[in-house]
C-alpha cells in the first residue's frame, strides 16, 4: 500500500487559490520560507495541516515498516535480540503516534505544530497511553477483534510476563536494576548466556506479534483513508484477509470460524485435474496469506485471486 501511493503521489496536496494575490503571494513565501509558511500565510491552513499529515504519514510508516520487516527477517535467522531490538522503535514509539493521529487528528496536529518537541515526548504519551489506543481502535474495522487494554498490556506492562516489554528491555540493556519485574538474575547478563536454539522467546514473541501487527495495520490502513479513500473492493479485500488472517494463525475456535466463512470456496475446481478445491486449514491460510491453494488431489500449488474476488 505505501509503495502504491508513493508511486501514485497520492500524498501531495493540490492547492487551488481563489485569485492572482494569494497565488504570487503564496510563491514568494514558499521560496523565502517553506510551503507550510505559505499555505498559512494565505490562509490555507486546512491544507497546511493536510500538508503536514500526510507527510508525517507517508516518513512514519515507511520507517516503521523497515524496521518490522529487519525484524522478522532477524527472527527467521534465530537473531532473536536484534530483532527484539527492531521491534522496539515501532511497536513502542510510531505505533503510539500513528495511533494519535488516527484517533485525534486535530489534537496531535495542534501538539505537532504549536508544542513540538516537548509537547509530544513518551513521556506525555504515557500518560495518555489508554486514550490514545482506545481512540485510535474505536476507528479501525478490527474493533471487535482486539482490545485496547491488550495492546496496551503487550507492548508496555513491565509486570505482563507475557508481554514484550520485558524482552525489549533485556534486547537492549545488557544489565537491568531498577524494576523488581525488569531485573537482571545474579550471576548473568541479559540474554548474553541464551540458547538462540530454543524455541521460548520465540514462542513468547509470536504469542503477541500477530495481534499487534493487526492493530497497527488497521490503524496505518486508516491514516491512508485519510490521504486518499481506496476503493470499495480493495478495503473489503484488506480487512477480510487480515482478519481471517489472524483467525487462522491463531487456531482453535477462531480457525474453525475463518473455515466456516471460506467453506463456499469448495464449490471451485483444480484447473489442472478439474478436483474440487479442499478448504482444510493449510489451504485456507495459503488462499488468505498468500493468495494460493494446493490441491489436495494432485498437489499443484496454484495462484488464487481472493482479493480480486472483492
Amino acid at each position: 500500500m505505501l509503495a502504491e501511493y508513493e508511486k501514485e503521489k497520492a500524498h501531495i496536496v493540490t492547492v487551488n487559490f481563489d485569485n492572482e494575490a494569494d497565488t504570487q503571494r503564496f510563491k514568494e513565501v514558499a521560496d523565502a520560507k517553506d510551503v507550510i509558511a505559505a499555505l498559512r500565510v494565505v490562509g490555507r491552513e486546512t491544507e497546511a495541516q493536510r500538508v503536514i499529515l500526510n507527510q508525517i504519514t507517508m516518513g512514519m510508516v515507511s520507517d516503521c515498516l523497515h524496521h518490522i520487516y529487519e525484524a522478522l527477517r532477524c527472527l527467521e535467522k534465530r537473531k532473536v535480540v536484534v530483532a527484539l531490538n527492531l521491534l522496539r522503535k515501532p511497536l513502542t514509539d510510531s505505533l503510539l503516534y500513528l495511533s494519535w493521529m488516527l484517533g485525534d487528528e486535530n489534537g496531535f496536529y495542534s501538539a505537532f505544530s504549536t508544542a513540538s518537541p516537548r509537547g509530544i515526548t513518551s513521556a506525555i504519551l504515557k500518560g495518555r497511553r489508554a486514550e490514545i489506543l482506545s481512540s485510535a481502535l474505536a476507528k479501525t474495522e478490527v474493533a471487535d477483534v482486539l482490545t485496547a487494554d491488550f495492546i496496551d498490556k503487550s507492548l508496555f506492562d513491565r509486570a505482563n510476563p507475557y508481554g514484550f516489554q520485558l524482552l525489549f528491555q533485556h534486547a537492549v540493556h545488557l544489565v537491568t536494576v531498577q524494576h523488581i519485574e525488569l531485573q537482571t538474575a545474579p550471576e548473568n547478563f541479559n540474554f548474553i548466556f541464551k540458547n538462540y536454539a530454543d524455541d521460548e522467546l520465540y514462542e513468547m514473541i509470536y504469542h503477541v506479534l500477530p495481534r499487534v501487527q493487526l492493530y497497527l495495520a488497521h490503524v496505518i490502513f486508516g491514516l491512508f483513508q485519510r490521504i486518499k479513500a481506496p476503493d470499495m473492493g480493495s478495503k473489503q479485500a484488506f480487512n477480510i484477509r487480515s482478519i481471517l488472517g489472524i483467525y487462522l494463525v491463531e487456531g482453535g475456535e477462531h480457525e474453525i470460524l475463518a473455515l466456516k466463512r471460506l467453506a463456499s470456496l469448495a464449490q471451485l475446481n483444480c484447473p489442472k485435474c478439474r478436483a474440487f478445491l479442499k478448504i482444510s486449514a493449510h489451504n485456507a491460510a495459503r488462499i488468505v496469506l498468500s493468495e494460493s491453494y494446493r490441491c489436495s488431489t494432485c498437489r499443484s500449488v496454484q495462484p488464487f485471486p481472493f482479493s480480486w474476488m472483492f
